[in-house]
């Protein structure tokens, strides 16, 4: 898969928007990662065909799909919601997803995983890509524990978001250039210099990372996958202008 910049967009689960519309806006990117929030929305609610119905008339191609947030530790939930999103990631061609690792232990949640999920996932080849975030009591957490996981495992993978990871600048290049392989999805946006700060633009003045920096070093890694902009509301304007900035970067 080559690389791709792409932008976040999010399902609207309770009808507040126009699906078509929202992803019309993204016409000029022409890649967008689709993204689901709440499990018992998606289970009873959603509809597949109304989510892959617009792309068959816009310009848009879907290259990751980010599954609604069940949670690991309620195995049949979670299998259950895996295997909704499997049928859509079929349906756009779309082999990639993204999953938060929730809380639990990897003793007690790892087994869980090869029993209920692995078949899932051999069977229908989709990469199942394991969200960064810091935090004890999540099952996997930063890259060093998901890439460890996902070692043999052929169907599992990182999506690596530079906002969820405080590190300084220059761990993060370190990361970019030895996770190139087991990282199949970016999550790119800028964070403040406090833990609460994430998901700003790109090139905000408040930001602490050198994109220009970032884009250049995925640009030279073993990188190959969707670079996804995911922004806070408010800075929502700034995803196309952005993302046509990055692509450039990215192309050389």
């Amino acid at each position: 898969m080559p690389v791709h910049v792409a932008v976040r967009a999010a399902y609207p689960e309770q009808g507040h928007y126009d699906w078509a519309q929202s992803l019309a806006v993204f016409q000029p990117v022409g890649f967008v990662e689709v993204a689901f929030y709440r499990p018992e929305l998606f289970l009873d609610q959603v509809q597949l065909e109304d989510v892959a119905a617009p792309f068959s008339s816009l310009d848009v191609t879907a290259t990751s799909i980010h599954m609604a947030q069940a949670r690991v530790g309620d195995i049949r939930t979670f299998a259950a919601v895996l295997r909704k999103t499997i049928t859509l990631a079929q349906r756009l061609a779309c082999p990639l997803i993204v999953v938060h690792p929730t809380k639990g232990r990897l003793t007690e949640v790892g087994p869980q995983v090869e029993a209920y999920i692995q078949p899932l996932l051999a069977d229908s080849g989709v990469v199942l890509c394991w969200e960064t975030f810091e935090g004890k009591h999540r099952f996997l957490a930063g890259i060093e524990g998901i890439a460890a996981f996902c070692a043999g495992r052929l169907h599992h993978a990182a999506c690596y978001d530079t906002s969820h990871l405080h590190k300084p600048q220059d761990e993060l290049l370190v990361d970019i250039a030895r996770y190139g392989r087991p990282i199949r999805v970016y999550h790119l946006s800028n964070r403040g210099p406090g833990p609460m700060q994430q998901h700003l633009p790109l090139r905000d003045p408040a930001g602490v990372l050198d994109f220009r920096q970032v884009l250049e070093a995925i640009a030279r890694s073993d990188f190959s996958g969707p670079l996804v902009l995911e922004y806070l509301h408010p800075y929502h304007d700034q995803l196309v202008p952005d993302a046509l900035w990055a692509r450039q970067l990215i192309a050389g």
